[in-house]
């Protein structure tokens, strides 16, 4: 007979201890702060020194290659012709396969024109996609052709330097560069 009470007993106890473990469980559920984030359509706010992807200021640049020379693992490829003080870009490239975001490549330039970002979303299904070209124009620019030819300039510049160069205008390359390879993925 004491077997029987034992095992009812032993039923009772595990009730009651999940019982009790629901309650705390129900007490944390609705009393708790929330604090999982539907991402993507929610973020949470990046620290100012996130190091995301990378923006050039190609009008700034005078193509000294510190920048390459400093990274570890050698994702910037920079190739250029110089005329003089006027460059022809030909490839100036970050491959984000191999980057670190180390940010080895900022300190180095010596006309601070390479920036880091908080920009973060690398995700592709394609790898060679992960070659971001950060030229906004390749060539020489109307100006500079027209430098070199000894003519006047155009009015009218076809690769004018951005306002402000804030994070405002970084994020708006970014958006630009991320367009462009989803564009080229779908």
């Amino acid at each position: 007979m004491g077997s029987v009470r034992e095992y009812f007993s032993n039923i009772a106890n595990g009730l009651g201890s999940t019982a009790k473990g629901m309650a705390i469980t129900l007490r944390h559920f609705t009393s708790e702060p929330i604090i999982t984030v539907q991402y993507p359509k929610e973020s949470l706010p990046i620290p100012p020194t996130y190091r995301g992807m990378h923006i050039l200021e190609q009008e700034k640049c005078i193509d000294c290659h510190l920048c390459a020379k400093a990274c570890p693992v050698d994702c910037i490829e920079i190739e250029s012709v110089k005329h003089g003080r006027v460059l022809e870009w030909k490839k100036f490239s970050i491959d984000y396969k191999k980057c670190i975001f180390c940010e080895f490549c900022i300190p180095p330039c010596p006309v601070d024109c390479i920036h880091m970002t908080t920009e973060f979303a690398l995700a592709t299904d394609n790898a060679d996609g992960m070659v971001e070209d950060m030229l906004t124009w390749t060539g020489l620019r109307p100006e500079d052709q027209a430098k070199l030819e000894g003519k006047a300039s155009p009015k009218k510049p076809a690769a004018p330097a951005p306002a402000g160069g804030g994070e405002g205008d970084a994020r708006s390359r970014v958006a630009a560069m991320l367009a462009k390879r989803k564009k080229e993925e779908g």
